[in-house]
């Protein structure tokens, strides 16, 4: 009775069963094949088949487009050929290819496609005249290539149509027999219905219960402007509002109760989701959730990835923990960052193309002022007459202003650019004050001014700091204040703060004051302001900007203060540190006291400039040494070999072997001078050269042109042992050359025309498309080395950049050479 009862139960059940085993089966045959249809490969195939064409014509555009001389078309060139490349190797690469690929017409076009882009690539990567000269090529290639690239186009067209042909069929077949299933179990689930109201019945009290609640969740995620999305401690996905539909592109229903890692998260970053959520199940360790909004990567529908911003939190629902995550689409954010950033590159590259400007056109114009000054000073004014005499004054004066103006235009443009720390050295403050006052006291005496100095504190000696920037402040501030003041006076004092290092300057004058709404700007460059003095004090307004930015490259502060027609107060603070009165303070005169050098000492000087050995030589003996010169490392690693030296004086930049390479020798095979002192003579100007040649085992460096000063400061430090610094250098172009007040006038002007003639020598022949040669190279170091004793600048500008171009390419470097020789006759010269 039991079993006659239970038949028909067990009878439905395996109806039911079979039914369901048999549209499963068949429902997952055409989910498969709906998969394969759904990717739309035919038409993603087509489409990047065609693509190669249309890539192919934009490669051939930007070619044409290039042809007209534009770097930017290059540019272009290069990223067009870049894409066509790219698409190329995608349609290669690609699965769905290889079936293609065995056709053998196709295979043969693929290979064209392919030998002309090895073909392409080694001048679309190289130099720029490269690519230029071969854009014929190129267009010609293209020609031929592309009525086959469209031939390959078609090919893949028409293969890929047939086989999803092959694949509706296959469906329709399936979908057949899912017919069948179905109506198979929806008889099966009639007869359930029945049982199932009473179970509907019996759940709806319950549902009602859960939909209340389940509504208020719902309304609060759908009227969230944020994507939302809860998800199980499974990773699959609970809930799925419409900002989230919008943002990555599915429905609410396709995605609930699958997994999210699958949907909307990269490929890339799928793994390290699984294991972040495995972890946070077995440990409780949490990375993200409760961190915050963090940036991270999102996948839409299509597969496009994008950025995300993410915040995470754990809700707990009847016993159940679920992660409640936002999401907001930060696309349109970060390209506002980035069009920001880019901004403020071309911004900063406008800023660095304005300074480079004015370095270029203020040292162009210096080099003809200093000409016309110097060529005044040598005319003879005894035949002229007063009226003669008073034009060649104004023009002396006219002068003398412009090339002060062009100087702070260099300095200002120095300042910008400068990456050297400022140099700190003993020195004595209240001296250098006095200094200053005594230089500006005629200026102060023909304004009717009264100028005084006050030293309100004690401890105002023997200090450390940038001596040269300190003096420029004071006399820029002094000399302002005076420049402003009529009949009154102008105020200096010092005072030490508080037992500190920091020291306050106050510069006050009761000069014609600063109208409040100008105070702001007077620190800016270029900026003059409308006084009652200003047309009998005109100026390129850069000297309080000057100021401002030495004192804040020294650690200082600037302020400013002032009523209009009252008068102004100008105060500057700066650290300098005590030092002990023993440490070669620098005195009155802004020399040096330094302790005198060992007797007798022995040095081997090393350059291949004749002029160069010569100064050192003569140096080395007034300071009461003798030497040896070589000139190549060669012979000077014989001499090593043979003779003991209390110092080694090397050239960096040497034919045959460089200075680096001859102290290495020295170090390893001479014993007598393995463990020499070494001091680098090098003309290289940049700090990152300093660096490199002083890792190279040697104590000190020095900066042609050699001076007697530093040369002297060196041998002290070397032989006193002192911690390795940096260089010691003077600008040659404020200086009168040490060659000519060493050896004087006539030898100066032989070597001059040894120089020019060597020159010459090395101009004749050039041909202009030629590339810079090592030998080239060589002789334009040696050259340069004449040029910096000689106090030629622009010369001496032009052959280090030679000797430094980065690929070998003379430009318009040539040209230039041979103006500035033409120039250098001797009367020229002598001014340069």
């Amino acid at each position: 009775m039991l079993m006659k009862g239970r038949w028909p139960f067990l009878l439905f059940a395996s109806l039911l069963l079979a039914s369901l085993l048999l549209v499963g089966v068949l429902g997952r045959t055409v989910f498969a094949d709906l998969r394969v249809l759904s990717k739309a490969q035919n038409d993603d195939v087509s489409w990047t088949m065609s693509q190669l064409e249309v890539e192919l014509l934009m490669l051939q555009n930007a070619a044409l487009s290039a042809q007209t001389g534009e770097l930017a078309d290059l540019q272009q060139v290069r990223k067009r050929f870049d894409i066509f490349f790219s698409r190329n190797t995608t349609v290669r690469q690609s699965a769905f290819f290889g079936p293609m690929a065995r056709n053998e017409e196709v295979a043969a076009y693929m290979a064209e496609t392919v030998e002309f882009l090895e073909q392409s690539i080694p001048f679309v990567d190289g130099p720029d005249e490269n690519l230029r000269s071969r854009l014929p090529f190129m267009l010609s290639q293209i020609e031929v290539l592309r009525p086959k690239v469209r031939a390959l186009a078609l090919s893949g067209v028409d293969h890929f149509t047939t086989q999803v042909s092959a694949d509706r069929q296959r469906l329709s077949v399936t979908l057949q027999r899912l017919a069948f299933g179905l109506t198979t179990l929806i008889a099966v689930l009639f007869l359930a219905l029945a049982s199932l109201i009473q179970l509907y019945r019996q759940g709806q009290r319950a549902a009602q219960l859960s939909d209340r609640a389940r509504s208020r969740f719902e309304a609060a995620v759908s009227s969230s402007l944020d994507a939302v999305l809860v998800v199980d401690k499974r990773g699959q996905i609970v809930e799925f509002n419409g900002a989230a539909e919008t943002v990555f592109g599915y429905s609410r229903m396709d995605v609930l109760g699958k997994d999210m890692s699958d949907l909307i998260v990269p490929e890339e970053l799928r793994a390290a989701h699984r294991a972040g959520l495995k972890r946070f199940v077995e440990t409780g360790n949490k990375k993200v959730i409760g961190a915050g909004r963090v940036r991270l990567q999102g996948m839409r529908a299509s597969g496009e990835v994008f950025p995300v911003e993410l915040s995470i939190s754990l809700s707990e629902a009847s016993g159940e923990t679920v992660f409640v995550s936002f999401l907001r689409d930060i696309t349109s954010e970060l390209k506002a960052e980035e069009d920001l950033k880019n901004a403020l590159e071309k911004a900063q590259v406008g800023e660095q193309a304005k300074s480079n400007l004015l370095t270029v056109m203020s040292h162009e114009m210096r080099t003809p002022l200093n000409g016309i000054l110097g060529s005044l000073d040598l005319l003879d004014q005894s035949n002229l007459s007063d009226t003669q005499k008073r034009h060649l004054a104004s023009i002396g004066i006219s002068g003398e202003l412009l090339l002060s103006h062009v100087n702070d235009v260099l300095d200002l443009s120095s300042l910008g650019t400068e990456n050297e720390p400022p140099k700190q050295a003993p020195f004595n403050l209240r001296d250098l004050v006095q200094d200053v006052n005594a230089s500006l006291r005629s200026n102060a005496d023909q304004a009717g001014n009264d100028l005084s100095v006050d030293f309100t504190t004690q401890d105002l000696e023997a200090v450390r700091g940038d001596r040269g920037a300190l003096q420029r402040c004071l006399v820029n501030l002094v000399g302002n204040a005076l420049k402003f003041t009529r009949d009154g006076s102008v105020a200096i004092e010092v005072e030490r703060l508080s037992s500190s290092d920091v020291v306050e300057f106050r510069v006050a004058d009761t000069g014609v004051g600063i109208a409040p709404e100008n105070l702001s700007r007077i620190f800016e460059e270029f900026v003059t302001i409308d006084t009652a003095f200003d047309r009998e004090n005109s100026g390129t307004g850069l000297g309080l900007a000057i100021t401002k930015r030495l004192i804040e490259r020294n650690g200082g502060t600037l302020e400013a203060d002032s009523l209009l027609g009252e008068g102004s107060l100008f105060t500057f603070r700066l650290p300098l540190p005590k030092v002990d009165v023993g440490d070669g303070i620098r005195g009155t005169a802004g020399t040096q006291t330094l302790p005198d050098l060992p007797k007798g000492f022995h040095a081997l000087i090393v350059d291949d400039n004749d002029i160069n050995r010569e100064i050192l030589v003569d140096i080395i003996r007034e300071l009461g040494g003798r030497s040896h010169q070589a000139s190549n490392g060669y012979d000077a690693i014989d001499m090593c070999d043979d003779t003991d030296f209390d110092v080694l004086l090397l050239d960096i930049s040497m034919p045959g072997i460089d200075g680096i390479e001859t102290l290495k020798r020295i170090r390893d095979g001479a014993a007598r001078n393995a463990a020499t002192p070494a001091v680098a003579v090098t003309a290289h100007a940049s700090v990152s050269d300093h660096e490199a040649i002083l890792a190279q085992d040697f104590q000190r460096l020095v900066l042609k042109p050699v001076r007697r000063s530093a040369i002297h400061s060196t041998l002290v430090e070397v032989f006193s042992g002192e911690e390795k610094v940096g260089s010691h250098d003077l600008d040659m172009s404020e200086q009168e050359p040490e060659f000519l007040k060493r050896f004087g006038q006539e030898r100066y002007t032989e070597a001059q025309l040894e120089t020019q003639g060597e020159l010459s020598q090395f101009l004749d022949g050039k041909g202009t498309s030629d590339l810079i040669s090592e030998k080239d190279r060589q002789e334009a170091h040696r050259l340069s080395g004449s040029a910096a004793v000689l106090g030629w600048q622009s010369l001496w500008s032009i052959l280090q950049e030679i000797q430094n171009a980065p690929e070998g390419q003379w430009g318009d470097l040539l040209s230039r050479l041979r103006n500035e020789a033409e120039a250098l006759h001797p009367d020229a010269a002598d001014q340069r």
